[in-house]
This record gives C-alpha cells, structure tokens and sequence, in this order.
C-alpha cells in the first residue's frame, strides 16, 4: 500500500486532533520542510494492516481493536511517498477466542525503514463454528 503524505491531508489531521504545532503544516497548502505529527501513523499504516487481516480470511465484524504500538526511525517528511507492508506476525489462541498481532513495515522511496506498527486484535468466536458444534 503506498502513501503519499500530502500537506491537505496532514493539515486536517492535525486540525482534528487540535495540534498546532508550527513543524506540521498550517494550513492545506503548507508542505515547506515541514513534517506529520506521529500519530498520523495511523493514517498510512493501520490500512495495510487490516488488509493483512482480511488476507488472513479474519471477518472484519469479529474483531475488537486491542492496542496499538508505533517506533519510529525518523520524522516523516510531508510530501514523501511512503509504502506499508503489513503481515500477521503472532496468533495465539486462548479457549474459544483468538488473539493477534498484525505487524506493518512502513518505508520511504529509498527502501529505508522508517516506521513500524505493531497491533494487537482480540478476534472473537466465529457464531457460525458455535451453532455447527451444537
């Protein structure tokens, strides 16, 4: 998944989150050396990680967000492209419920890592597989 971390977008985000910051952009159009709050993370990593889930034939109405972790390398610069690899990196089963970790690798044009994303997903018990065992 590739992600091009447009100056409208950032400028939105932080708006939203109520971040005035003079480092990210002050408005729609401000890219000059500035740079995207971390917490943007999750606009150019959660997506490949739900679609590593959906790879992984996870039904996306059983699932329950647990915990999210973001490391970053280096600040992420507006205007750059950046591309999200995401995979399921752990499953783990407890009694009828199953526990993940999806992990997603986010790097810029030169290959270099510059951010990564480790969620943690409950995933609950297929109704269907209850009602067969019945």
């Amino acid at each position: 998944m590739t992600t091009v971390v447009e100056p409208a977008l950032v400028y939105a985000y932080t708006q939203a989150v109520g971040d005035t910051n003079p480092a990210y952009p002050q408005s729609p159009e401000d890219a000059e050396g500035k740079i995207a709050p971390p917490g943007f993370a999750a606009v150019y990593a959660l997506g490949a990680g739900a679609l590593s889930l959906r790879s992984a034939g996870i039904d996306p109405s059983r699932l329950i967000h647990a915990g999210q972790e973001f490391s970053w390398e280096r600040a992420i610069r507006v205007g750059e492209k950046l591309r999200s690899q995401g995979r399921v990196a752990e499953v783990t089963r407890k009694r009828s419920l199953q526990f993940v970790t999806a992990e997603v690798l986010v790097t810029d044009e030169a290959g270099e890592l510059v951010c990564r994303s480790l969620g943690s997903i409950l995933v609950l018990p297929d109704p269907a597989e209850k009602q067969e065992a019945e």
